[in-house]
């Protein structure tokens, strides 16, 4: 009697309006933090897509600035006369880089951001680099240097984009007739570069007893040794 009791207490409490308004407000309640979850997700999102292209975009025009001062650097080095080449050498140098100061990096990762970070200040060393060949060096030194220097820093910029651009979902890079081929240009270029740099380096030089070895022969380091 009393177990039937209880059964019939609790259908009877289950039916009642303060529970049933009970539960609604809580189905309530977590479907509108579930849209609200959702919707904060589609908007995290959103910003990194867009911020991502701004980073490639970003990028990408360093790496068009880095050609054109290719170009330059090679038009400083033909100069007729010298005082002409020692004019046209005060313009080239390593493009300046900087990201837009409107980025929100908070939305990034950790991993992701000194990734990119990076970037910039091999910019910046390089720069420094070649500007101590403007000073001591000489200008036909100077101006391969920055040539070289250019093709590499465009080389990484191009690759870093490429990188950032499907990592969030930003649109794939479509360069026009005029940078279609920038890629492998810079590619070809620093490949032949690092093999005439190689080509033109000096055989390392040897200590005074191998080449006083080399000189003597076998007899002479080993004199006791017949024919």
């Amino acid at each position: 009697m009393r177990h039937e009791w209880l059964e019939y207490v609790q259908r009877l409490s289950s039916d009642t309006p303060v529970t049933v308004a009970l539960t609604s407000a809580t189905i309530g309640s977590v479907v509108t933090l579930a849209r609200i979850t959702a919707s904060n997700a589609r908007r995290r999102k959103r910003q990194r897509r867009d911020t991502a292209l701004e980073l490639a975009l970003s990028l990408e025009g360093h790496a068009r600035a880095c050609r054109t001062m290719m170009h330059k650097a090679v038009w400083a080095l033909t100069a007729s006369a010298d005082y002409a080449r020692h004019g046209a050498r005060k313009g080239v140098t390593i493009p300046p880089f900087a990201f837009p100061d409107k980025l929100d990096w908070q939305i990034l990762s950790r991993k992701v951001v000194s990734e990119l970070r990076e970037y910039p200040a091999a910019v910046y060393a390089a720069r420094e680099h070649v500007e101590a060949f403007r000073e001591f060096g000489e200008p036909t030194d100077f101006c391969w240097r920055v040539e070289f220097e250019c093709a590499k820093a465009a080389m990484s910029a191009l690759m870093l984009a490429r990188a950032t651009r499907p990592r969030f979902g930003a649109a794939t890079w479509k360069p026009g007739a005029k940078d279609s081929a920038m890629e492998l240009e810079l590619s070809d270029f620093i490949a032949n570069a690092e093999a005439r740099r190689r080509a033109s380096l000096p055989e390392p030089k040897q200590f005074a007893f191998q080449q006083r070895s080399s000189l003597d022969g076998p007899e002479a380091r080993h004199p006791n040794t017949i024919g």
